[in-house]
């Protein structure tokens, strides 16, 4: 919750592994334990309700973005339900209140993203904890992915999360990408999916200012990145040769926190920026989903895990959007293909019959 703290970042960067998870461990069962004594006072109403768990509330523009698609889509499904938005940082202090006025009816959502793991062992813990809470309450998990490492305590925590999911009778599980489907559906007893992230729900997005120049850098710079500063300068020289200098620098994370009162007004700038840009090149799974849907041709490298690769898959087909090593001569071959092909937009609904499976799971129409 304070990654746009920079020195935040750098602790979380550096702190060894074995420590780190040692923290969390301690920090989610004390939290735990005191709000349980003292719970948040929610303020829920008597009609039928829908909640978002563990949404947003740190500096992460994609992570932003699908928690805007989320309680976008909730309300499009269920108009009759009153939508209630919990951020991460206070579902711990806010379980015991909801557990107090659920009803029969009533939904508990999770925010999607890729924190199934140890990565963000946190959310994973905390996901663990309501699952446990609920055991009648119907839950929906939205579009996830998946990684576990490969080592010995992966693998214990893997199936910790098997166990987890299996032991609820209305555990509904959405993963986005093939990797992870394939990797936990044949452990899994309880309702499993594949479709794509809950951004692409948004379909297509457009802007009203839409005169394209130069190009535009989103690289990581956060435990997820691997591109060292001389490989960005490659990227860079190579773009300022064929931009003519015209090359802008961003990133999805902030550093700043976003209030979620300024989640859209944030989403709108960024999309502006990226949907007037010729070009964006990028190791973001959420920049390469907004490129796709403001029609901006994209050329994404690939990181150590399957998260952006899998979404990939659901839109390689697409004349502008392209998956590459980063290597000097891949990248001036790709970028004289983007100059020499008009774009063929991603049709509208292209995803509609797979966000189906969601709202009528929402709906309760899937049994």
């Amino acid at each position: 919750m304070w990654n746009h703290i920079k020195f935040i970042r750098f602790i979380k960067k550096h702190i060894p592994f074995n420590l780190r998870i040692f923290l969390i461990r301690y920090l989610v069962f004390i939290q735990g334990f005191i709000y349980n004594l003292f719970p948040k006072k929610g303020t829920w109403g008597k009609e039928k309700k829908i909640f978002v768990l563990l949404s947003t509330d740190y500096s992460n523009l994609g992570d932003h973005a699908m928690t805007f698609a989320h309680i976008k889509l909730l309300r499009e499904t269920l108009p009759d339900y009153a939508v209630y938005e919990v951020l991460v940082g206070d579902t711990l202090k806010s379980l015991k209140s909801i557990k107090k006025c659920i009803g029969d009816n009533d939904i508990i959502t999770l925010k999607g993203g890729g924190n199934i793991g140890v990565e963000y062992y946190r959310e994973e813990l905390i996901r663990r904890i309501i699952i446990r809470m609920f055991p009648n309450t119907r839950i929906v998990m939205f579009p996830q992915t998946i990684y576990f490492p490969d080592t010995e305590f992966g693998e214990k925590e893997f199936k910790k999360t098997i166990s987890v999911f299996n032991g609820h009778t209305d555990f509904h599980a959405f993963f986005r990408d093939k990797i992870s489907y394939d990797m936990i559906a044949s452990h899994l007893t309880c309702y499993k999916y594949l479709i794509p992230d809950i951004v692409f729900s948004l379909k297509r997005i457009n802007i009203a200012d839409n005169k394209r120049h130069g190009a535009m850098i989103c690289l990581r710079q956060d435990v997820e990145g691997i591109y060292s500063d001389k490989d960005k300068e490659i990227v860079s020289r190579i773009l300022r040769t064929e931009f003519n200098n015209e090359v802008t620098y961003t990133d999805t994370i902030k550093d700043y926190k976003i209030l979620t009162k300024d989640r859209e007004k944030e989403l709108i700038e960024i999309w502006q920026a990226i949907g007037n840009s010729e070009l964006l090149v990028t190791d973001r799974l959420h920049g390469m989903i907004f490129a796709t849907l403001l029609g901006t041709p994209c050329i994404i490298f690939n990181t150590y895990n399957h998260k952006l690769r899998g979404q990939y898959e659901w839109v390689k087909d697409l004349n502008y959007i392209y998956c590459i090593d980063l290597d000097e001569k891949e990248i001036r071959k790709t970028v004289c293909k983007i100059k020499n092909r008009e774009v063929k937009m991603i049709e509208q609904n292209r995803f509609e019959t797979h966000f189906k499976k969601i709202k009528n799971v929402l709906r309760r129409e899937n049994g």
